[in-house]
């Protein structure tokens, strides 16, 4: 009998999500990472990520997610700067969102900031990799997750896992996390 109920609490066990976290969490999860690693963002420490991540970050966030409310054609006949820009306020609004970090704005290689918007070149091409959160852990107010990435293209296209920390984070009135770290391992 003991063995019968071992049994089965050991498959229950592998059944339920850690630490309480539903499915429908989880994949609110792996959305939320999904958007670093859409953009190429397969390496992140929050303790030593330079400021030009954050800004790409914040310019190709929105172009990829936010492109018909938040991108605008360059109002100046031959811009200089990319056809492109995006008002500083959402940059900032998108690194806030996902780092819990203060944008310094300023010009990357790629964004030239003018002093209210980025100017930039539209780019499409590359196939994405979400990523499918499996597995999740909590220690204090760091929250662990573990997966694998997939392709845009073909969800069995499973080149990568991932490990990713996080901490609970409250944004514009909703419940979600920022992100203190990412280690996408290519198989």
């Amino acid at each position: 009998m003991r063995k019968v109920l071992a049994l089965a609490l050991i498959s229950l066990a592998l059944c339920l999500p850690a630490f309480g976290a539903s499915r429908s969490e989880m994949k609110r999860m792996g959305t939320f990472l999904s958007n670093f690693t859409e953009l190429g963002m397969y390496s992140i420490d929050i303790d030593t990520i330079p400021f030009s991540a954050l800004v790409r970050f914040g310019v190709w966030h929105n172009y990829h997610n936010n492109f018909t409310s938040r991108i605008k054609p360059c109002p100046n006949r031959n811009c200089p700067h990319g056809d492109l820009i995006i008002d500083k306020k959402f940059a900032a609004e998108s690194v806030r969102k996902f780092f819990d970090l203060e944008l310094e704005h300023s010009s990357t290689e790629n964004e030239y900031y003018d002093g209210r918007v980025y100017h930039f070149e539209g780019a499409d091409g590359e196939i994405p990799y979400y990523a499918d959160v499996q597995e999740v852990s909590r220690r204090g107010g760091v929250i662990t997750m573990r997966g694998e990435l997939y392709s845009a293209e073909d969800n069995s296209d499973r080149p990568a896992t991932f490990t990713a920390t996080a901490k609970p984070h409250r944004y514009d009135g909703k419940d979600t996390w920022s992100i203190l770290s990412l280690n996408v391992r290519w198989k």
